[in-house]
């Protein structure tokens, strides 16, 4: 295998991962959003949907962003770099000021927010464990 195709390989498994942690963020924003509607109360759901709605948007958007600059690398842009960086403090700071402003004017449950906040988190520690045990098991096996 060559490797251009070794690398053609290795991204399309990337791919796979940012996917797979889109798909495991949005299900584990599903559960935490229907148990604690059972659990906790309609303000404490909410105020979790709401962090993890903001969350996964701004995973999306980053995505989009990152995808974006590897195709200008690849077509050698200058500043694509600075721009990212702009980019991601922009939405840093529009995020930050529309909690804030939702703060004010919507009641919410704060551990609520904070819970749907960190869902794309943890579904990026879990997809990355999950493949990292996956790798290794194989590894192991092969006697490596």
């Amino acid at each position: 295998m060559t490797r251009k195709n070794k690398l053609e390989n290795r991204q399309e498994d990337d791919y796979l991962l940012i996917r797979r942690v889109e798909q495991c963020s949005f299900v584990l924003l599903t559960l935490l959003v229907l148990i604690s509607w059972l659990l906790a109360g309609q303000r404490f759901a909410g105020s979790a949907l709401l962090g993890g709605v903001l969350a996964n948007s701004s995973f999306l958007l980053l995505k989009r962003t990152v995808f974006r600059l590897v195709s200008q690398i690849g077509s050698q842009h200058q500043g694509a770099t600075a721009g990212l960086a702009v980019t991601f403090y922009f939405r840093l700071l529009m995020l930050a000021l529309l909690l804030i402003s939702l703060s004010m004017s919507v009641r919410i449950d704060f551990i609520g927010l904070a819970a749907g906040l960190s869902t794309v988190m943890v579904s990026i520690f879990a997809v990355v464990l999950g493949r990292s045990l996956i790798e290794f098991s194989g590894n192991h096996a092969k006697g490596a």
